[in-house]
Formats: structure tokens, C-alpha cells, sequence
């Protein structure tokens, strides 16, 4: 084939893969993330064989390495070498369905550059791309804007500012090229990604952008040589920091408070959590500072240096994969040779840009020279942009791939005119492929190749999705044996198989009536099957807490299962207590892990050891409500109701009153607190009741009374209008409650 058919090729290949932006596909696990990636690296292992028979067959095409590359060659071999010297090679390597970053995933990023690199070499071609991502962009934008999701297409609003950060660049560097009228066409989407980006107030993002803004006004200012131009933008600059800095100084003003600039503090409870986590990295570095826990693997390190006080100000999400600010994520899971060689590339990459500026004299001016470097100062300003906002965040296919085109263009800027010049040049041909059969050869033999990963590992894995999908559908429709076996079928040892198993695993431990439904000879087996994936997910990392801890929570289930059967169901629990002994030394400082082993001991009659672990876990963290509740419950269905009143007390004014339990759990402890008199707390407790029993008379009944009681006579009356609706039979009582004059 002709160079360009293979040019034309691989750059509408590149073209396309930006539109994947838009594709999710609701029958797969984390739709957001693999509906994106793993037709991604589809395209890029087919574009691959084709990729290698071009520069096999036409040297002259083959990437000229220069020192950019060699950074970024670097930091690829140090991920690699880290999933080696790492605590979970699968993690590490293929990474998770949820997130789709380990190293073979991003691997086709790199694939993505230096197919850029080789293909893109006029500067129509580049507008082209740079076009195509904005008008993806733009769709983002318009579904967030108009649809029911604000995060569109992407499923988190992170990834979406860090996206449209790229993409208002983007729109800039096409405006700055177009020398006609028709360049005032490139500015229409900014308004419209604007728009989107502000609905998704994402601090660090809006800190980037900010910041790049002000680093372009400052630069420009700088370079400029309009002396009018250059004195207002400098005064812009003092201005902006002078009022930014008055604004922050307002911090406990009561209007600061109540305004959107309280996100950008550190009062905001994310930032918090996030600098608990990276404080546990800085104490866990020592231990692996040459090459971190293995890329992908910061769970591990949270998990072990976990701050009790986390839970303050999120009871929620209490597990980080990622520590939320890319540099302390690199540091920690590939070392410092990962994060110095990470650092270089953005160190050559300045380097080449300022050769770019010094070559254009330093100035910016109507001239093309002047013109170029107007084009670099907003490059720097998007790096700026991109480099803070990844402080509070870390890289997804959206901002991978717009990485790479920047980093792709950085390439090309030198190397531009020269580009231009060999587009006249006589191709020359490699004398291996110079015969044509040879080269179709070639292609057949390595789309072969490429086949056979796509199938092995994305084909599979889309199948297994799919598979999973389904199996979980059928058990929710009641059909727990088909279900089962849909799981069986589908789970037959992809390398993204964990989150599969996950699935299986979480649904009989939120939701383990569904085992019920089988025939009782067929349940163990069941049961067992579940045993077996927490056992196998466990063996990718023994030293997981999330793993271990699922394990003990499955032994739990087997011990309430077959508690029928003293011994066997015994067996389960003492399994139960001594895994989930595991997941608390791999985390010692979480504390929900000491409500399963206090569960388990309870369960096998062990109600005082249970007490004793709970309070324990309440020494950890006396301001942790959930803690008193788990205490609560334990001191009601033991029958210790003379020692309940403190826990249920810091239960209840810990607003956590639904963490008592049951349905009966909770009527025993508004039972409790109407006896004691405390009708303030048994409202808190019945109006947690309602919840779960909003169609119970009887319980909107007694909140009535309750109500009454307090002198509520408002509430009251809603309460008993509620207790009517439910149920007419109750009038008469109603009636009774409220006397007419």
C-alpha cells in the first residue's frame, strides 16, 4: 500500500477513538470506564499491526526519539518493573474494571502517542484532531448539560473538568492557528464547555484552570511586545492575585461560608480525607521508596496507614484505590524511580517548549514567530492546568489520551517545517518489504497477532462483563440457580475476573435471601461456589484488607446459613473471626472491620468478646457514632439492656440511629428510651422506623403519641394523618389523641 493509504488509515483510526468518549454500554460492569477502554484498546492493537508494516515498510516514517520520549519510555519500563516487585501483580498489570489503569491498559496509550507522533505531520492534519476531540467535547457537554446525568458520558465529574480543561485548550491553540475570519468559529463550543465545567464543581480542576489562566494573562504579559497590551495584562495579573488573596483572607466571614469559594479550602471534608491519606503515604514511604507497592496498588498502603479520625468527615467512602493527587500515587506505587522518571517528561517537555521560545526571540508579536510562541505560552498554561488539577485527582482514559495529543503536538512543533519538506521527497522503501506480497504477509501475520490479544483480552473480558450482567439480572428476577450458573459460565479466568467475582460476592452479602431460594441440596454447593471466588480474590494479595475482609464476611453468611447445624455453623464463625483477624492487621485503624469479628463472636454466643472488640474499636475514634450503635445493638439482643443507655445515647445524638440494626432492633431501643422518659431520642429512633416502615401504622402511630408528648402538635398531626392514610381502623384513636373544644 501506498504511504498515504496507510497514513489516511491509521489517522482516522486515532479520529475515531475519540468519539469512544460517548459509548456506554449499560450491560457491562462500570459502564462509565469499560465502554470506553476496552473497545480503545480494540482499535489500538488492530491500529498497532498496521502501524508496524508502515514504519517497517517506509523508514523514513519511523518516530525520531528525542529526549521527551525517552522520558516517557522510562516512566512506562518503571510501571512495568513495579507490578514485578509489587504486592499484586494482577492489580498491578491488567488493574480492575473500575478504574481500567493498570499497565496494559495504559500501555495502548502509549501505542495512541507514537502512532500520533508518525502519522500526524501537517498541520491540517493536527486541526483535524484537534477539531474532532473539541466537537466530542462539545457533545459531552450538551449531554450534561441537557440529559439526566450532569457528568454526561464519563460517570464522574472529575474526569469531565479534567477533559474540558484539555478541550478549552484545544479550541484556543485552533483559534491561535486560523489566520481568517472563520476563526472566531472555534470560540463558539468555549461558552458551552464553560457552562458544563462550572456544573461540576470540582475544586482542583477549577484551582487548574484558574491558575493557567492567570499563568497565560502573566506570560503574555511578559512577552508581549505592545507596551499597551503588556502594562494592562500586568495590572490584570497584580489585580486578579490582589483579590484573590483579600477573598482567601475571608475564610471565617460569614459569607465566605456560605459561598462556592469554601470548596477551594481546605475546610472542605474531601480535602481532608485526602490529606489524611496522603499523610498515611508519607509515613508508609520508608518501607518501598525505590519502586512503591507495585503501580495501582495505593489501596494497600491507605489500608495500612488508615486514620481513624477519616471517618469524621466521611462515614461513606472509606476505601481509596487512589490516593487522589497523581504525584503521591506515583510515588508510593512505583517509588521514586517511577516518579522522577513520570517528572521528566514534563521537564523535557519545558525544555523544548522554551527552545521553542527562544527560537522565536522570546517575544509575541502580529509576526508568525510572535505568533508561535502566543500558541506555546497557552501550551504551558494547559500543562499548568493539567499538573494542578492531578494534584487532587488522578488520570482516566479522557485525560490519557488528551495528554497524549499535547505531548504529541509538543513533537511536532519543531519539527513542523521540516515535515512540510519531506512532503515533496521521493519515499524510499525498505528492501525487506519492498516486494508487495511480503508486506501483506506482513500485515495478515501481525493482525493475526493483534487478533488474538483482542480476543484474549478484551473480547473475553467484554463477554465476561456481559455474562456477569446477566447472571446478577436473573437473580433479582428470583432465578438464583440460572443466576449462579450464569456466573459459573462467565467467569472462567479472564485476567479482569476479580470484579466479577466481586459482584457474586457482594450480592449474597447485601442480599442473601436469594440463597434461600434453592433447593436445600443444592445451597452448599451454592454457597461454596461464593467461598471459592473470595478465596481466589484473595490470592491475588493475601494481605488485603477488602479481600480478607470479604472472606470473613462470606464465613459470617455460612455460619447463618447452616446455623442449624451447631458444629458446622461453629466452624463457619470461628473461620469468620480468624479472616477477619487478617483483614484488621492489614488495617488496623479502621474501624468498621471490628463490627464484623464483633458480629461473628456474637453470633457464636460469644457476646462479651464481642463487646470488648467493639469497644475497643470505639477507643479509636470516641467521636465515631457508628461504634455505639454496633454497641447498642450488641447490649439490646444480648439482653444487657442495664448497660445499653450510653452507647444508645451516642448513637442517637451521633444523628447514626439507623445503624442500630433491624426493625427490631430499633423498636427495642425506642422501647427502651420511652421507658426511661427520653422521648427526644425515641422521636429520632421511630423517625429512623419510618423509613424502613413507612407502611406501618402502627409505628406512625406511636410517633404521634410521641410527638404529643413533646408538645410537637404540628408534627403530631402529620404523623396521625400518615397513620390514617395507612390505615382507617386507627380514626377513632386519632381522635382520642386530639380532643375538639
Amino acid at each position: 500500500m501506498s504511504p498515504k493509504i496507510y497514513l489516511r488509515i491509521l489517522q482516522g483510526g486515532l479520529i475515531a477513538s475519540l468519539f469512544f468518549v460517548l459509548f456506554v454500554f449499560p450491560g457491562l460492569l462500570f459502564p462509565y470506564i469499560s465502554s470506553k477502554q476496552l473497545p480503545f484498546n480494540i482499535l489500538m492493537e488492530a491500529l498497532a499491526a498496521i502501524w508496524l508494516v508502515f514504519i517497517w515498510r517506509y523508514p523514513e516514517f519511523r518516530p525520531r526519539l528525542n529526549l521527551m520520549i525517552y522520558g516517557l519510555l522510562a516512566y512506562f519500563a518503571a510501571i512495568l518493573l513495579s507490578c514485578f516487585t509489587g504486592v499484586d501483580f494482577n492489580l498491578s498489570f491488567w488493574g480492575d474494571i473500575e478504574r481500567l489503569l493498570g499497565f496494559f491498559q495504559i500501555f495502548h496509550f502509549l501505542i495512541f502517542f507514537f502512532i500520533l507522533i508518525t502519522v500526524f505531520r501537517t498541520w491540517p492534519e493536527w486541526r483535524a484532531l484537534l477539531f474532532s476531540s473539541v466537537v466530542v467535547a462539545v457533545m459531552v457537554s450538551l449531554w450534561g448539560l441537557l440529559g439526566k446525568n450532569s457528568y454526561s458520558t464519563i460517570g464522574n465529574t472529575a474526569y469531565v473538568s479534567g477533559y474540558l480543561i484539555f478541550n478549552l485548550f484545544f479550541s484556543a491553540l485552533l483559534f491561535l492557528r486560523t489566520r481568517s475570519n472563520w476563526r472566531f468559529a472555534y470560540l463558539a463550543p468555549v461558552l458551552l464547555m464553560f457552562l458544563q465545567f462550572k456544573n461540576m464543581h470540582t475544586s482542583g480542576a477549577i484551582i487548574g484552570l484558574a491558575a493557567s489562566i492567570f499563568l497565560v494573562i502573566l506570560l503574555v504579559g511578559i512577552l508581549t511586545v505592545n507596551k499597551k497590551l503588556k502594562y494592562s495584562l500586568l495590572g490584570v495579573f497584580a489585580l486578579g492575585v490582589i483579590a484573590i488573596v483579600f477573598l482567601f483572607s475571608q475564610q471565617h466571614a460569614a459569607w465566605f461560608e456560605t459561598s462556592f469559594l469554601r470548596n477551594l479550602t481546605a475546610q472542605k471534608a474531601t480535602f481532608q480525607t485526602r490529606l489524611l491519606s496522603w499523610e498515611g503515604a508519607a509515613r508508609d514511604f520508608k518501607y518501598h521508596p525505590w519502586l512503591g507497592t507495585g503501580f495501582g496498588n495505593y489501596a494497600i498502603i491507605f489500608d495500612k496507614q488508615f486514620n481513624p479520625k477519616f471517618l469524621n468527615y466521611d462515614r461513606v467512602e472509606t476505601y481509596f484505590d487512589r490516593a487522589h493527587n497523581n504525584l503521591i500515587d506515583i510515588v508510593s506505587t512505583t517509588g521514586i524511580i517511577g516518579l522522577l522518571t513520570y517528572l521528566s517528561i514534563f521537564v523535557f517537555v519545558l525544555f523544548y517548549l522554551y527552545l521553542g521560545l527562544k527560537k522565536n526571540g522570546f517575544k509575541i508579536s502580529q509576526e508568525a514567530a510572535g505568533r508561535r510562541n502566543l500558541e506555546i505560552v497557552f501550551i504551558l498554561g494547559l500543562l499548568a492546568a493539567y499538573f494542578i488539577q492531578n494534584l487532587a485527582v488522578f488520570d482516566s482514559l479522557v485525560t490519557y489520551i488528551a495528554l497524549m495529543i499535547i505531548l504529541g503536538f509538543v513533537y511536532w512543533l519543531p519539527k513542523e517545517e521540516a515535515l512540510a519538506a519531506e512532503e515533496s521527497n521521493q519515499i524510499q522503501v525498505s528492501s525487506f518489504l519492498k516486494n508487495e506480497e511480503r508486506e501483506w504477509l506482513a500485515l495478515v501475520g501481525l493482525s493475526i497477532i493483534a487478533l488474538i490479544a483482542i480476543f484474549q483480552f478484551n473480547v473475553k473480558p467484554l463477554k465476561m462483563m456481559s455474562g456477569v450482567i446477566t447472571g446478577y439480572s436473573e437473580i433479582l428476577r428470583g432465578k438464583s440457580e440460572l443466576g449462579i450458573n450464569d456466573f459459573k459460565a462467565s467467569l472462567t479466568g479472564t485476567p479482569l475476573d476479580r470484579d466479577g467475582r466481586s459482584v457474586l460476592i457482594n450480592l449474597a452479602l447485601g442480599s442473601p435471601d436469594f440463597l434461600s431460594t434453592l433447593e436445600p441440596n443444592k445451597l452448599e454447593a451454592a454457597y461454596n461456589y461464593i467461598v471459592s471466588l473470595s478465596e481466589a480474590n484473595l490470592e491475588y494479595n493475601p494481605h488485603d484488607n477488602l479481600a480478607n475482609l470479604q472472606l470473613a464476611q462470606v464465613y459470617d453468611l455460612g455460619g447463618r446459613i447452616f446455623y442449624q447445624d451447631g458444629t458446622k455453623g461453629q466452624e463457619y464463625f470461628n473461620k469468620a473471626i480468624a479472616q477477619v483477624e487478617k483483614a484488621i492487621n492489614a488495617s488496623p485503624g479502621r474501624i468498621p472491620v471490628y463490627f464484623a469479628k464483633a458480629q461473628s463472636l456474637f453470633l457464636s454466643g460469644r457476646v462479651d468478646e464481642a463487646i470488648e472488640v467493639l469497644n475497643y474499636a470505639a477507643s479509636l475514634n470516641p467521636n465515631f457514632p457508628y461504634t455505639y450503635c454496633r454497641l447498642a445493638q450488641v447490649y439490646i439482643m444480648g439482653d444487657k439492656m442495664d448497660q445499653v443507655k450510653d452507647s444508645l445515647d451516642k448513637c442517637v445524638d451521633g444523628e447514626a440511629a439507623g445503624q442500630l440494626g433491624s426493625g427490631n432492633s430499633l423498636m427495642s431501643a425506642a422501647s427502651y428510651l420511652v421507658e426511661q422518659k427520653d422521648f427526644a431520642r425515641a422521636i429520632k429512633v421511630v423517625e429512623k422506623l419510618t423509613e424502613g416502615y413507612g407502611d406501618n401504622a402502627d409505628v406512625w402511630f406511636n410517633l404521634t403519641k410521641l410527638y404529643l408528648i413533646v408538645g410537637d402538635i404540628d408534627k403530631a398531626a402529620v404523623a396521625a394523618e400518615k397513620t390514617i392514610a395507612i390505615d382507617a381502623k386507627y380514626q377513632k384513636q386519632i381522635e382520642d389523641l386530639f380532643p375538639t373544644n
